[in-house]
């Protein structure tokens, strides 16, 4: 008798906790679908909510019209015969890219030159001036010439927060990136040259950066200005981190050599395409082949 006893009130005992767990878990979820189990939550346990990282807004830099004039950088003013070509050229250059990468498509494109002088750093800053301008995507524009910056110095502008101070770990992403005046163009760089550039370049700093802009601007498109290919081998650690590269060369001034050894150099990365600097053909300023 007293077993049957404590067999009904151990029967009461868990029809009671029964009904007390399917009354919280009614209150906790929505009713599921018929055939779906509930899942029920441990009444201690507190549900977490997904993080979302929040994201400041870049400070801005001024550019300097009259500065970047000079360097012929194809700002505001394309009236010129002259640099109305050149921008002509530009768009057909971007097209070409948005071509081969896709319009929708985040990528990292590193621009470089057999050696110095040769254009380089003006084309990076008017190929990215003129993607901007189509307003499809933000492009960040790095300034890895560490040797001898000049993204920075030809757009006449200054910034409170080099980029090297990211690679020296006293920065954050976010310090070293700046809006500019022309919308959706980003730049990071430095004004006086930096010692140890191949070391800092071979360092995880520079995956944690392009890690940050794509998780920032999934579609961005990040420009990397290089140093020459001959001159150091900065490019070379720089080129596994980019989707594709192009050389640079300039009419009358870049050896056929140069640009064989160069080429030699780059064999393992992906070419898209030379570019053309200083030609004297009708099609203007610059101009893009395979």
């Amino acid at each position: 008798m007293i077993i049957e006893r404590a067999i009904e009130k151990a029967k009461e005992m868990y029809r009671a906790r029964a009904a007390a767990d399917a009354k919280l878990a009614q209150q906790a979820t929505p009713v599921p679908p018929e055939g779906i189990a509930p899942v029920v939550p441990h009444p201690d346990r507190q549900p977490v909510e997904p993080s979302i990282q929040q994201y400041r807004e870049f400070s801005r830099i001024k550019l300097d019209a009259a500065t970047c004039e000079r360097n012929r950088i194809l700002w505001e003013w394309t009236g010129q015969s002259e640099l109305g070509r050149a921008d002509a050229a530009y768009r057909v250059l971007r097209s070409r890219i948005q071509n081969r990468i896709g319009i929708g498509k985040g990528s990292c494109i590193g621009i470089t030159s057999p050696g110095p002088a040769e254009g380089k750093t003006v084309t990076s800053l008017n190929l990215a001036i003129s993607l901007v301008r189509e307003k499809q995507r933000p492009v960040f524009l790095l300034d890895l010439d560490m040797r001898n910056p000049s993204v920075l110095k030809y757009l006449g502008a200054s910034v409170p927060v080099q980029l090297s101070q990211f690679f020296f770990e006293a920065a954050a992403p976010e310090e070293v990136l700046f809006a500019t005046g022309i919308e959706m163009l980003v730049v990071a760089g430095n004004r006086q040259p930096v010692e140890g550039a191949s070391e800092l370049l071979a360092s995880q700093r520079l995956d944690e950066l392009i890690a940050y802009i794509r998780g920032r601007s999934p579609n961005a498109l990040i420009i990397i200005d290089l140093p020459p290919v001959i001159s150091t081998d900065e490019a070379l650690k720089v080129a596994p981190r980019v989707d594709t590269m192009f050389l640079v060369v300039s009419e009358s001034k870049t050896r056929r050599d140069a640009l064989e050894r160069s080429l030699s150099l780059l064999s393992d990365v992906k070419i898209a395409g030379i570019i053309l600097n200083r030609s004297p053909e009708s099609v203007g300023q610059y101009y893009y082949g395979n």
